[in-house]
């Protein structure tokens, strides 16, 4: 009997787990810390679309809280994944919880990490697709804890600014060429090469040199490993992407 009384509970708490997410285009976010007042301007980035014209602009709603209606745009707040850009902060990636009474998704985010935000500029030549990942960590220090999540953005042109980079809680990796989301390759870690006075030029060979630090050091989940395969691989795809060089540079 006792077996199956808790058997009976369980099922009543994943009943009322999975009656508690809500599907809705309401969201609610209050901002906590001592500078939220200080934002003027506030942006969702949702479900990692990171292109600054993806990001969904917030309206005030009273002293350090937000609001945006998605209009279509729905979320479900068992799946979705927000952060928060604002004038001079980001934030980590957090999860909604579900207001049942008002249909709404409702957010806490802290204000703000005092390590600096950098835009970074990115040029490849000759012109090509590029896409950008961020790996965002939980930010250390935050009431409510934050989730990992990805975030990414592409740029078919050739050129772009990866906007509000936070190297202290993040990787940024750049992806030259076309992406595949299920056999991603090995991204070029931008945190170890960005400087804030002057612009970075890498050719062909310093590209392939940069993979091959990457790869010896074990970043972006992979065993550290000094293969001449993986080499050759780099050499290869930058070969057959013509790949002349990358101009990387921080801009206000």
């Amino acid at each position: 009997m006792i077996r199956i009384a808790k058997a009976l509970v369980c099922i009543l708490l994943a009943s009322t787990a999975v009656q508690a997410q809500i599907t809705t285009s309401r969201v609610k976010v209050l901002v906590t810390g001592k500078r939220c007042s200080e934002l003027k301007e506030a942006y969702l980035v949702i479900n990692g679309a990171d292109l600054e014209d993806q990001w969904v602009k917030l309206e005030p709603a009273g002293t350090c809280r937000w609001t945006a209606d998605l209009g279509d745009g729905s979320i479900s707040t068992d799946r979705a994944k927000f952060s928060l850009r604002g004038d001079f902060a980001r934030s980590d990636c957090q999860q909604a919880a579900p207001n049942e009474q008002e249909l709404s998704a409702n957010l806490e985010f802290a204000c703000c990490a005092q390590d600096p935000l950098r835009n970074v500029s990115v040029k490849i030549q000759p012109p090509m697709p590029f896409t950008y990942v961020r790996d965002v960590r939980p930010f250390t220090g935050d009431r409510i804890h934050g989730i990992k999540c990805l975030e990414r953005g592409t740029f078919a042109d050739g050129q772009g600014s990866i906007g509000h980079t936070q190297f202290s809680g993040e990787d940024v990796y750049l992806h030259l060429g076309p992406y595949d989301r299920k056999q991603p390759t090995l991204g070029l870690l931008l945190d170890d090469l960005v400087v804030d006075d002057g612009t970075l030029v890498l050719t062909r060979a310093g590209v392939v040199y940069r993979l091959l630090v990457q790869r010896a050091k074990g970043k972006e989940r992979s065993a550290p490993t000094l293969s001449s395969n993986a080499i050759s691989l780099d050499t290869r795809k930058l070969g057959e992407l013509k790949l002349e060089r990358a101009e990387i540079e921080v801009i206000k």
